[in-house]
C-alpha cells in the first residue's frame, strides 16, 4: 500500500475512530517504516486516543505522543508499595536507544495486540484481537521483525511472515544501552543485506 489515505481508512477499518487501542508509535509516516518491533501488547494506558496525534497525509505525531506518555505516567497512582515512577518505562527506554542506533532506517513500535494493560494476565481473552497488527503486516510489509519476549516471538513464528525474524529477551528488564545499541546496529545490517535503502525519517507530508 503506497497511499496513506488508503491506509488510514483501512486502519480505521480494524481499531474504529474512538479507541483505547494503541496499534503502533512511529515517526511520520508508517509506510515508510520497513522495521517493526513487536511486544505482546502495550504496558501504559493513555487518556488520550491514538487519533489525537494522527495527523491525515502526515502521520504519527511520535514527539507530541511523546510528551503526553510523560504526563499520563507522571499523573497515574503509583502501586502499593512504590514510592516513585520513572518518567518512561524500561521498554520505552530500550525501544529508544534501539530506534536511535537504527537511524537512518525507521521503525513501527507495535504489538501483537493493541489494547493496553498492566501486564499481560491483564489483558482478557476478548481483547486479544490481532486484526490490526496483521493489517500492518500486509500493508507495510516490513523487511526486519524483532519480536520481543516469548509471546511475542511465538506469535511472529506462527504467522510466518515474509522477514528478517529477530527474536530477544523482553525490553523491559536486562537490557544495557550497549546491548540496545548493538541490536540497533543489526537491524541496519540486516535492512542492508535485504537490499532496503534508508528513507527521509520524520514528521513530514506525504504527497
Amino acid at each position: 500500500m503506497k497511499n496513506l489515505k488508503d491506509f488510514e481508512q483501512g486502519l480505521e477499518d480494524c481499531v474504529g475512530r474512538s479507541t483505547d487501542m494503541r496499534p503502533f508509535v512511529c515517526d511520520g509516516s508508517p509506510l515508510k517504516c520497513h522495521v517493526f518491533i513487536v511486544g505482546f501488547n502495550p504496558a501504559t494506558t493513555m487518556t488520550a486516543s491514538f487519533w489525537d496525534f494522527w495527523q491525515s497525509g502526515c502521520g504519527f505525531d511520535k514527539k507530541a505522543w511523546f510528551e503526553e506518555y510523560k504526563k499520563d505516567r507522571a499523573a497515574r497512582p503509583l502501586k502499593p508499595g512504590k514510592t516513585r515512577r520513572n518518567s518512561v518505562s524500561n521498554t520505552r527506554r530500550v525501544l529508544d536507544w534501539i530506534t536511535e542506533a537504527a537511524s537512518p532506517y525507521d521503525c513501527l513500535e507495535t504489538n501483537i495486540y493493541s489494547l493496553p494493560s498492566d501486564d499481560k494476565n491483564g489483558l482478557r481473552q476478548e481483547a486479544r484481537d490481532t486484526t490490526s497488527f496483521t493489517f500492518l503486516l500486509e500493508c507495510i510489509k516490513p523487511s526486519v521483525i524483532v519480536a520481543h519476549g516469548e509471546d511475542a516471538i511465538r506469535e511472529i513464528l506462527s504467522l510466518a511472515p515474509p522477514a528478517h525474524v529477530i527474536p530477544v529477551k523482553h525490553l523491559s528488564r536486562g537490557w544495557s544501552q550497549k546491548a540496545a545499541r548493538a541490536l540497533g546496529e543489526e537491524i541496519k545490517s540486516r535492512m542492508r543485506e535485504a537490499g532496503q535503502q534508508p528513507l527521509s525519517s520524520g514528521f513530514q507530508l506525504i504527497v
